[in-house]
């Protein structure tokens, strides 16, 4: 009895206590798990059909061994605008024949080129449907700090949704890739795929695009060395190809270097800042009315100074073609202004792919020995070399059907595609390895 009387007093002190302490989640909020929550579905896949052999990016998942086969490629981008018009990198469909956007649903979309950049990685596209497409806000890159969080999305060697997070190791990073460099380097990691996927800051905005990674010798994976262009240049470029296609962007025909603290000790400069010319482009003395030369320290652009040579070349870049601008140069210890007119950047013209999906099979096929329907070749051009069949892959089944000539693997897709199916699922047999693909029907 006593035994008992004290646990009753025990349990009810217990509860009485219980009932005092504050609760306890049960789990704390990631604030980046919810950040990709709210953003992923602007992020899509890019899928771009290619000659193999003569792959310009280096996203190819197909080893350019040999020529005259289509190979398939992936690569990332996001929706910048509800219509469907999606940022990516030049160097992602350079070259294609045939291009595919695939959203978070899993949903394809054949996709055009609008325009592209010379001086730049910079590529937009566009796909055309009747539902309005969740796109991204930009954020002010300029903001960015070292050490500042960011998530890069993308679909690295295909695994398309792969999130990663990390940090910003360096802004205005100079890669020597063009004039306008201003990298924006981070250790999220960053692999062959992600190219043209976006960078995110803790407020959901795109602050940059994964464009280039480094690594020693010939591995190819990340070591932390990524890199993506700013914000503030993308939103430059995608307003102007946005509006006309073309970029239309002004320059100066000069090479120009930075002020190292000794080079400005030995001609005598103000200071660290401002773009030294070191060369001139074919014509460029005559193009510039002969007033700027080798050795000029260009300090200030149309009154605003001038930082360093990237700061140059965008200020030249967002000036009016043909109009004057007025630079401010030291030379010989003074100070002089020289006006001369922004000449063109060249442009960059889009390849002439069909905006459509593809309207034929593209498949040949052939009777093995054996009894099976191999793959004997794939037209580049057609919706099978997008599905990512490829020669000598065997067809084992189509729509769960098991097929045993190329007659009757032809007559079930044919009749998929009357009966307007979109794809047709086609078990494959790769080099032993068999697994389904969703095959592209066309109409």
């Amino acid at each position: 009895m006593r035994l008992s009387g004290v646990c009753g007093i025990f349990l009810t002190l217990s509860a009485a206590l219980a009932g005092t302490l504050p609760a306890r989640a049960d789990t704390a909020v990631d604030p980046v798990a919810s950040i990709v929550a709210k953003v992923k579905p602007s992020v899509v896949t890019i899928t771009c059909v290619k000659m193999r052999g003569k792959e310009t990016g280096s996203d190819s998942m197909e080893a350019a061994a040999t020529t005259g086969k289509p190979a398939v490629s992936t690569g990332s981008g996001f929706v910048i605008d509800p219509s469907g018009y999606i940022a990516t990198n030049k160097h992602v469909i350079d070259g294609a024949l045939s291009l595919f956007v695939t959203d978070t649903d899993g949903v394809r979309y054949p996709a055009r080129i609008v325009g592209l950049t010379v001086a730049a990685d910079i590529a937009l596209i566009k796909i055309d449907t009747d539902k309005p497409f969740q796109s991204v806000k930009f954020g002010d890159s300029d903001k960015m700090r070292p050490g500042d969080t960011v998530i890069a999305i993308g679909s690295p060697f295909g695994f398309e949704q792969t999130i990663t997070s990390g940090i910003v190791s360096a802004v205005n990073r100079d890669i020597r890739e063009s004039p306008f460099d201003d990298y924006i380097q981070t250790d999220a990691p960053i692999n062959h795929g992600n190219s043209g996927g976006p960078l995110f800051n803790l407020a959901g905005e795109v602050i940059g695009m994964n464009s280039i990674l480094f690594a020693p010798g010939t591995y190819s994976g990340s070591v932390g060395l990524g890199f993506a262009i700013p914000s503030d240049d993308l939103n430059f470029v995608y307003h102007r190809l946005m509006a006309t296609g073309r970029l239309n962007a002004g320059m100066l025909p000069i090479r120009t270097q930075q002020v190292t603290w000794m080079l400005a000790q030995a001609i005598g400069a103000p200071g660290l800042n401002g773009a030294l010319v070191d060369s001139m482009a074919p014509g460029g003395k005559e193009a510039m009315n002969w007033q700027v030369e080798p050795g000029d320290l260009i300090v200030s652009f149309n009154g605003q100074k001038v930082w360093d040579p990237r700061d140059l070349a965008r200020k030249a870049a967002q000036a009016q073609v043909g109009s004057e601008a007025e630079l401010g140069i030291f030379r010989d210890h003074a100070t002089i202004v020289a006006r001369v007119p922004i000449a063109a950047w060249p442009e960059g013209k889009p390849s002439a792919i069909d905006d459509r999906a593809p309207h034929n099979l593209g498949l040949t096929l052939a009777a093995d020995p054996d009894g099976s329907v191999r793959v004997d070749s794939v037209d580049p051009n057609g919706s099978a070399a997008s599905s990512g069949i490829e020669k000598d892959d065997v067809l084992v089944r189509v729509q769960g059907q098991q097929v045993s000539n190329p007659e009757e693997a032809l007559h079930k897709l044919q009749t998929l595609s009357e009966a307007k199916r979109s794809y047709a699922a086609v078990l494959v047999d790769r080099k032993g390895q068999r697994t389904w693909m969703a095959l592209a029907v066309p109409e």
